[in-house]
């Protein structure tokens, strides 16, 4: 979460309410004391540990360090501190009948005389035994609360997105996170909360004013049939795109036979809008030939100078960025594999600052995941893939003009968190920018464990295709096997480039 005294300051208009929980004072790293005007209330016990005794605001360091990881780490949309009900190390005395029963309510929360409403927020779910439930509720006016959605089965790192009609002459509602009947049962967290007016729904028929395809990890070696397949899929559809982004492991290794056929591959079946950016991956620098000699020919088959470059697609700015150094000789395959150099960052930093003062949307595209953004970023594999991480920072944590699409770690895209927002509590942008993970056209994992993975049985391929509208960004998910779409996000552009 980001500080909400900070965060407050970067409200837009359709936003009623947030509240990060970051303001929080926590001397021991735990305390059940909530923000001025919410209520954190518990009952039906009178055992267990005191520390998970209701909602308990912490951090997932202090979290899984008391009460182990068992799939805590994975809550990727936790930031800072967040609130946490931990039924499973409360501990209640197992012959007794207590049952851990909390609620946390927010303040009263003004309508402005809206209609519809949206509450949005980040939630970490693991179901306990089938007699204990969780709940959100809302309550207009002080009356009677209703549920909106109730949990009886996992939902891990999920970003909820609850559309709530208006009761007609209702002025406030308070919103409740209800853990019912627990003993000794899982957990479940929740942060960054929000209330906003949502977007509209589309029209139907609505035509976007611009389309991009983006796919990843295509690892293209001695067959091409992994492109084929996807963009043959990608020119028969409508509309048509204005460019395809290959964001990285366009091939399986550095060796000239594989740029050969993926530059082969690029003649023979051309994407339809002409127009491919192709960002560097890790596979096309791995070899023994040295970082030099696979730079120089990822940059021949991309048509660039540079791995890093701009290119501007009916009107939309898309920056690609990559490293300039990876020697797998001595890196034997592992991260960190993101190397920037400073006149890379003063590039990215100047043409940022371009598009914000233009009041633009960028889309963002490098290889390599965010720590704590999109699926299997949680795995400490994932949390060094940047040499240069604070650098980094210091630029991209200034704006919020960002949409960025990152890839790597072949992660399904039917997963919760197949987005996500990295936040770097930076004062200028606290709120952070929207993260998409662009899935993979050779093969699909799910995480296996505290770090590792395991690869989703049978054909899996998948990838993007990012829609531009007036008043939004909208994102599709796509299945190239089963030829279809699998999931939509919407981003409202009023919250990136107001």
């Amino acid at each position: 979460a980001a500080p909400q005294t900070r965060r407050a300051k970067a409200l837009k208009p359709e936003v009623l309410f947030s509240e990060s929980f970051d303001q929080i004072v926590r001397p021991t790293g735990f305390t059940h004391n909530a923000p001025k005007g919410w209520t954190n209330e518990a009952h039906g016990f009178r055992t267990g540990e005191g520390r998970w005794a209701g909602w308990t605001f912490t951090d997932v360091r202090e979290w899984t360090w008391a009460a182990g990881t068992d799939e805590r780490h994975y809550f990727t949309g936790g930031f800072g501190t967040f609130a946490v009900l931990e039924s499973e190390h409360h501990r209640l005395d197992q012959e007794s009948s207590d049952t851990l029963n909390a609620a946390l309510t927010t303040p009263k929360i003004s309508l402005r005389g809206k209609k519809e409403i949206e509450l949005a927020f980040d939630s970490h779910y693991r179901q306990g035994r089938p007699e204990q439930s969780a709940a959100v509720t809302a309550s207009f006016d002080g009356g009677p609360a209703k549920d909106l959605v109730v949990y009886r089965e996992d939902k891990y790192s999920s970003h909820e997105q609850i559309r709530v009609q208006v009761p007609a002459g209702a002025s406030s509602v308070r919103f409740t996170w209800e853990y019912r009947n627990g003993h000794n049962d899982k957990w479940w967290a929740i942060d960054n909360i929000e209330v906003r007016v949502p977007l509209p729904e589309l029209p139907a028929g609505s035509a976007p004013l611009n389309t991009i395809d983006v796919v990843s990890d295509i690892h293209v070696s001695d067959s091409s049939d992994r492109y084929d397949f996807v963009v043959d899929q990608l020119n028969a559809m409508a509309p048509a795109a204005g460019a395809l982004v290959i964001n990285g492991d366009a091939v399986e290794l550095g060796v000239q036979a594989h740029y050969d056929a993926l530059a082969a591959a690029l003649a023979d079946n051309p994407h339809s809008s002409g127009n491919i950016l192709i960002s560097v991956g890790n596979h096309e620098m791995l070899g023994k030939e040295g970082s030099d000699v696979y730079l120089s020919r990822y940059l021949k088959v991309a048509g660039e100078k540079l791995p890093y470059f701009e290119r501007v697609v009916d009107g939309q700015p898309l920056i690609v960025i990559g490293t300039e150094y990876y020697g797998d000789p001595e890196r034997e395959g592992r991260e960190p594999y993101n190397n920037f150099s400073d006149a890379q960052l003063a590039w990215l930093d100047q043409r940022l600052i371009h598009w914000n003062r233009k009041g633009k949307l960028v889309l963002l595209f490098n290889h390599f995941p965010l720590p704590y953004t999109v699926s299997q970023t949680h795995s400490s594999w994932e949390q060094n893939n940047y040499e240069n991480i604070d650098a980094f920072n210091a630029i991209v944590g200034k704006y919020s003009n960002i949409l960025m699409f990152t890839s790597h770690t072949h992660s399904d895209l039917d997963m919760n968190d197949w987005w996500g927002t990295y936040r770097v509590a930076d004062p200028k942008n606290p709120a952070g920018f929207p993260v998409v993970n662009t899935g993979s056209v050779l093969y699909s994992v799910r995480p296996d464990g505290d770090v590792d993975s395991t690869r989703v049985e049978g054909n899996r391929s998948n990838g993007l295709r990012v829609y531009l509208y007036e008043d939004r960004i909208r994102v599709e998910a796509y299945d190239f096997v089963a030829g279809k779409s699998v999931k939509i996000q919407d981003f409202a552009l009023s919250a990136l480039t107001g």
